[in-house]
């Protein structure tokens, strides 16, 4: 039988899984109407960003009342206080998505460039980031998270080498400008979400070990 703590943690959890599965959903379907110019899924990113933004409420909510009301210690005090972190990146992630939503909306009608950059890549491996964050908190596997923190360097190089590749394409065909204004908009942004995931997986390594990592060099 499970306790009255464990049974609100639950709750949070259940929550917070669902802002995640949102979260991800928004990156993708960002990247999706960016890449096939299509405005009504956009639209749809922009309009759902509005129930993500209610969850976050409702989870912060959730999480003060569990800390009055139950008092947990050890563990369960330290996932708590990581929920409240975790759901604040998982929000701004959300916020980042309709803002690349938005862009798709303002290239509509302008011809399409296809520089060899890798925005998609980009955006796939920041998926996946989120994804073995939560991965590594329900296995709590430090070195999964860990890891995390390593691939957010590859997403931060990436974005350099897109932001060379576009500036590069403009200085040679200035008429494509505002696209590749754009597209280096959009970089600039997964390598933010990219920084969201990191901060995630530090929440996870403070739950699982109770040691904050945040702004080490190693």
């Amino acid at each position: 039988m499970i306790t009255h703590l464990e049974g609100e943690i639950e709750g949070i959890k259940k929550k917070i899984f669902t802002m995640t599965d949102g979260a991800i959903e928004a990156i993708s379907n960002a990247i999706e109407s960016l890449k096939t110019m299509d405005v009504k899924l956009a639209a749809k990113v922009i309009q759902n960003d509005t129930r993500i933004d209610k969850l976050e409420i409702q989870i912060d909510d959730d999480c003060v009342r569990t800390l009055v009301t139950q008092q947990p210690a050890a563990s369960d005090l330290r996932l708590i206080l990581s929920f409240i972190k975790i759901n604040n990146d998982l929000e701004r992630i959300a916020d980042i998505a309709s803002n690349i939503a938005k862009e798709t909306i303002r290239l509509e009608g302008r011809p399409q460039i296809h520089p060899e950059s890798d925005i998609p890549g980009m955006a796939t491996t920041c998926i996946n980031m989120i994804k073995t964050a939560f991965e590594a908190m329900t296995t709590k596997d430090v070195s999964m998270a860990a890891e995390i923190i390593s691939i957010d360097r590859e997403v931060d190089e990436l974005n350099i080498q897109v932001y060379r590749e576009l500036f590069t394409l403009m200085a040679d065909n200035p008429q494509v400008m505002p696209q590749a204004l754009g597209l280096i908009m959009v970089a600039k942004s997964l390598e933010r979400i990219g920084d969201h995931a990191k901060n995630i997986a530090e929440r996870v390594i403070y739950y699982i070990e109770g040691v904050d990592i945040r702004h080490e060099k190693s």
